[in-house]
């Protein structure tokens, strides 16, 4: 197909459904009849038979299989976890010891460093059994509501062994990044994920602010003012918090299947990838680069954790073998709207890459106006943007990193299929998009997470948006200027990008913060 502007009409079409309707699998949908009618000419029969063969392509990937199997069995983990009271019984445990405002705040970063295999577990959990804590020892609900969700998506993401993850890698092999032939891009989605992850900065930059505020307990905006106004209660509350018993829970719930799931994604990868201490000949980071059985090694460490943390229930009765279909079945149901969006948004990336090529028009409309190192700022602040008015991180990277991958290819001037070694713009450019829907997700009015929070820690979801945004300034402001020095240095090797640009970023972002908080002094 020529590349025209009429390739941009099916992302467009799904940005401006989504923003009206807040519907995104059914915005998806426009997209992709749309993307279909554009690459058969309009012949609506021949358009629908292309999304079934497309359909029928997508689930002939065994690959896709075990991913969305893998959900299930993380969603039903979460559920056994809601079920039986573990998640909220281990942050009690945690709290017991809490006397003072700062002994609440980093037990809500802790909480939500254990929880961070999802994100609605971790705000749910963190925000429903924190938030009598919080008000017994005068931490505001807006504070509360700004660390809860600032430690959900943007932690989550870079999290290897998460929701987020999972569906992360299905868009990177649907954009063509592959170890099989034929593929644009010659290399296991998991070690490209892996590569990406320093240089998702915003969610980097956002954990070590929140580290930054409680510690220092530096504060600005209305958030400061709420504390200002709150009753000190960090000397004058001598009342011991009181607890429901927990003898029959341990923090071993929790950790164990957390450890079962990590552990075993990364002794399968290296056992797959010929690791040379499993018997093979590969360095540690040649193992990783070259397996080829990441999904399938994700589901069985998936289903591992799951079946543990089950026999552990039925051992201590709290629950019955013969519950565990329907906690099964909840999990299904919680993670079916999920796996329906990456489906959809699967198809649609394909036909943006193969039949459209969205990407490489994109690219052609910046090339030789636009520099190479602009790449990557460029595309955070599109992906923000996108993530903003709809609201969802998932539905942004889906979108934009199979045309960002192409776009990237195509400015460079390559012909498929390359290898990493010819494009290392390409890990900043894909931290650019996760960074930027991790970004929209975490500050957008209309995201799920947004809703959640606030209804978690008992604030107004407007009010939450809005005190929680003056905290993400200096956060956004540090990611621009990193991904413009990353895309200038990353030729220059990735290790030495990425510790200048992030050393730049952190630094100005607390140099920003300190203003911040003195103006507020001063003001």
């Amino acid at each position: 197909m020529e590349l025209t502007w009429i390739s941009l009409l099916p992302p467009l079409i799904v940005v401006g459904t989504v923003a009206v309707t807040h519907q995104l699998n059914i915005s998806l949908v426009f997209g992709i009849v749309s993307a279909a009618l554009i690459a058969t000419h309009g012949e609506l029969f021949s358009a629908l038979l292309l999304c079934w063969h497309k359909g029928v392509i997508h689930f002939l990937d065994v690959d896709n299989v075990y991913l969305y199997l893998l959900l299930i069995i993380i969603s039903s983990l979460i559920a056994l976890l809601t079920v039986t009271g573990s998640a909220a019984a281990c942050a009690r445990i945690i709290g017991k010891k809490m006397r003072t405002k700062r002994s609440v705040e980093l037990s809500v970063v802790m909480l939500s460093f254990l929880l961070s295999i999802d994100d609605y577990l971790s705000i749910l959990t963190v925000g429903f059994v924190m938030r009598p804590i919080a008000d017994r020892l005068g931490v505001v609900r807006t504070k509360l509501a700004y660390i809860v969700h600032a430690l959900a998506g943007p932690l989550v993401i870079i999290i290897p062994i998460s929701t987020w993850a999972a569906a992360v890698l299905a868009q990177l092999d649907n954009a063509g990044i592959n170890l099989n032939a034929p593929h644009k891009i010659i290399a296991d989605s998991f070690y490209v994920y892996l590569k990406t992850i320093p240089f998702i900065f915003y969610s980097f930059f956002v954990v070590i602010s929140v580290w930054f505020v409680v510690i220092t307990r530096i504060g600005y905006g209305n958030i400061a003012q709420d504390e200002y106004r709150a009753i000190d209660s960090d000397s004058s509350n001598k009342e011991i918090l009181t607890y429901e018993q927990e003898e029959v829970h341990s923090l071993v719930e929790l950790f164990m299947p957390i450890m079962l799931l990590v552990g075993g994604v990364f002794i399968g990868i290296l056992y797959a990838g010929k690791y040379h201490l499993f018997g093979g000949s590969n360095s540690f980071f040649d193992a990783f680069r070259e397996n080829h059985q990441t999904f399938l090694i994700m589901f069985m460490s998936g289903l591992t954790a799951f079946v543990a943390s089950m026999m552990l229930f039925v051992h201590k009765r709290m629950i019955s073998l013969i519950q565990v279909p329907a906690v099964i079945y909840e999990g299904a149901c919680l993670m079916r709207s999920s796996i329906i969006m990456i489906v959809l948004a699967s198809i649609l990336g394909s036909f943006l890459r193969l039949e459209l090529q969205t990407g490489s028009y994109v690219a052609s409309l910046l090339l030789g106006v636009t520099p190479l190192f602009l790449i990557p700022v460029l595309l955070f602040i599109l992906s923000l943007t996108i993530t903003l008015i709809t609201g969802s991180a998932w539905g942004t990277f889906s979108l934009l990193i199979p045309i960002a991958t192409q776009m990237v290819i195509s400015f460079l001037g390559l012909k498929p299929p390359v290898t990493l070694d010819q494009i290392a713009i390409l890990f900043p450019a894909l931290g650019a998009v996760l960074s930027g829907a991790a970004c929209g997700n975490h500050i957008s009015p209309f995201a799920e997470t947004t809703i959640m929070t606030a209804t978690s820690t008992g604030i107004d979801p407007l009010e939450h948006a809005k005190t929680q945004f003056i905290y993400t300034v200096p956060v956004i402001v540090a990611t621009l200027i990193s991904f413009i020095i990353a895309g200038l240095l990353c030729d220059s090797g990735l290790y030495k990008s990425f510790c200048i640009s992030a050393g730049a970023g952190i630094g100005l972002m607390i140099v920003l913060m300190i203003i911040l908080n003195y103006t507020k002094k001063t003001g």
